[in-house]
């Protein structure tokens, strides 16, 4: 047995993302709270991350709205770990939103991993777990 569930890791990242858009919409036997959307859009950005190229573009979102923050002079000296701050602020700090939470959650992992240091902890974490369904 390869792993623990056969999904893949393409596969998965299509079930989770599949899971998550039936159980926001809440008309159906599947429910995702709003406050858990986050942890599920994370795990989809993991997932994606060594799934096909279909899912690879979610880490091009991150690594984007990072260096259009880092060229920016207004900003000054910008680092990736301001931008995983503010990510991190932008889903927690707010009132949940589906879409919101959706979006920062997918790109993040891209992120925590490339600003390194404290941020790579959920990254790594998760990383060991997906080992699960590849």
């Amino acid at each position: 047995m390869s792993s623990l569930i056969a999904l893949g890791t393409g596969g998965a990242a299509t079930a989770a993302t599949f899971y998550l858009y039936v159980g926001v919409r809440g008309k159906n036997k599947i429910k995702v709270d709003p406050d858990h959307v986050p942890y599920w859009a994370f795990t989809i950005g993991m997932l994606s991350a060594n799934a096909g190229t279909a899912f690879q573009q979610l880490s091009g979102i991150g690594t984007q709205l990072n260096a259009s923050l880092q060229s920016n002079a207004a900003l000054g000296d910008w680092g990736v770990g301001a931008t995983a701050t503010m990510l991190t602020i932008a889903v927690f700090g707010l009132k949940p939103r589906a879409w919101k939470d959706a979006l920062c959650g997918a790109i993040a992992p891209s992120l925590f991993a490339a600003a390194g240091g404290i941020w790579v902890i959920p990254a790594s974490l998760f990383g060991i777990l997906t080992s699960f369904v590849s």
